[in-house]
This record gives C-alpha cells, sequence and structure tokens, in this order.
C-alpha cells in the first residue's frame, strides 16, 4: 500500500506542479494542494490526475456550520478533503455525507504544547484524543495527527480501523521549517501511522524524484528494523 502523500500546497507555478507529478506521482497514495485550488480553480484536479496523480486532497480544512460545511464539501472537485475536527460532530457527519474521503484534522502540527495549553487550556493529547473520538463517530475516512500522538491513539483499539494520516515527518537531518511536533518516516510508521505527508523534503530538493524515491525505500524498509 502506497502511504506517501506529496504536499505540495507552496509549489505556486502551475508548470512547475505538472511536471513534478508526472515524475512522481506514480509514487504516491495522493497529492495534496491548497493554495493552488484556489489559484487556478477545480480544474486543477483534473490536470494533476492526467499529470499523474492517483488522488487529489484538495487541504481547505473546513470548518463551519454544519449545513454550510456540506455544500462547500460537496462543491469541492477533489477526491480527499479535509476538516477541522473542532468543528464538531454534526459538521463533520455532514461533511462526510457528501461520499468523499474526508480527514479530519486534530490539531495542527506547528502548535507548540504551549500554544495548544493557551488556546484549550488542555495538554496536546488530551484535546487530540477527544476530537479523534467525534472524528470516529462522525465516520471521516482518518484523522490527521503529529507524529507525537500517533503511539496514544494505537494504544487505544477502539480506534484500530481509523486511518492515521501524519504529517511533520522529515527524515533525520532535514530542515523541520515551521513544523514544532515532528517526527522521522521510520518513527511514525513504526508506531502505526497510516499515511506520511511531506512536502518541502521532496519539493524543495535538488533532485524532487530521486528524494521521493529515497523516502518510499525508507518507508519500504522500515518493517525490517
Amino acid at each position: 500500500m502506497k502511504k506517501l502523500i506529496l504536499a505540495i500546497d507552496e509549489i505556486q507555478n502551475l508548470d512547475e506542479v505538472v511536471a513534478l507529478v508526472k515524475k512522481v506521482g506514480h509514487l504516491v497514495y495522493a497529492v495534496k494542494i491548497h493554495n493552488l485550488y484556489d489559484k487556478s480553480g477545480p480544474d486543477i484536479v483534473r490536470v494533476l490526475k492526467e499529470a499523474g496523480a492517483e488522488k487529489v486532497w484538495v487541504d481547505f480544512k473546513l470548518y463551519d456550520i454544519p449545513n454550510t460545511g456540506k455544500l462547500r464539501a460537496e462543491s469541492i472537485a477533489a477526491d480527499i478533503i479535509s476538516v477541522h475536527a473542532s468543528g464538531g460532530l454534526k459538521m463533520m457527519k455532514e461533511i462526510v455525507s457528501s461520499g468523499k474521503e474526508v480527514f479530519a484534522v486534530t490539531m495542527l502540527t506547528s502548535f507548540s504544547p504551549s500554544e495548544v495549553k493557551q488556546i484549550y487550556n488542555r495538554e496536546v493529547d488530551d484535546v487530540v484524543l477527544v476530537l479523534t473520538r467525534l472524528a470516529q463517530e462522525a465516520g471521516v475516512s482518518g484523522v490527521v495527527c503529529s507524529p507525537k500522538e500517533i503511539t496514544m491513539l494505537r494504544g487505544d483499539n477502539s480506534f484500530k480501523d481509523l486511518k492515521l494520516v501524519v504529517p511533520g515527518v522529515r527524515s533525520s537531518g532535514v530542515d523541520l521549517n515551521d513544523q514544532n511536533r515532528v517526527g522521522t518516516p521510520t518513527q511514525a510508521l513504526l508506531d502505526g501511522a497510516d499515511y506520511l505527508v511531506v512536502g518541502r523534503q521532496i519539493t524543495q530538493a535538488q533532485n524532487p524524484e530521486e528524494e521521493a524515491k529515497k523516502l518510499c525505500e525508507e518507508i519500504r524498509n522500515y518493517k525490517n528494523l
């Protein structure tokens, strides 16, 4: 099973995006976009799939009243969409009813533990656990969590069928950029991640195709450790 999701949110030149997807699209489970959808319109999904993306994830992280959330979900031309689990059970259920594959974001990986405490007045694990339970009840395909929360969620048998989508993943020695709660691909997979979201490690590499292949090899080898 392909476990890598390529985030190309920061590349704004369409020709560069298409060229990259032609080289690495076959290596990944999905290609994740954000601003590119705003800039290029819904047709960007077709363009990326024709370039070789098997699935396109439009990462808008929906957060609204339930009916508006559903209407927005239905209007997005994508295979996968995302929501903020903090939008609540009713909103997530309405968005799931759109028929798309839905990933619910528990806590942004850019948040430090102190920021989470400032916003929620609770520890990260407590907040993530509550939001994951709501997301599962809503029927989402998976939740987005940081590498730091994988072990906790996999330790709860009630989440055994829930996919864990993990950003904030960097191979050893790679710049962390603006992420805070991070981990390596190998450790994330050993802990129980299903999909790894990787962006700049590939998109900013001198040879993105070679970097993607190296990551795929790292992913294939984790079970041998």
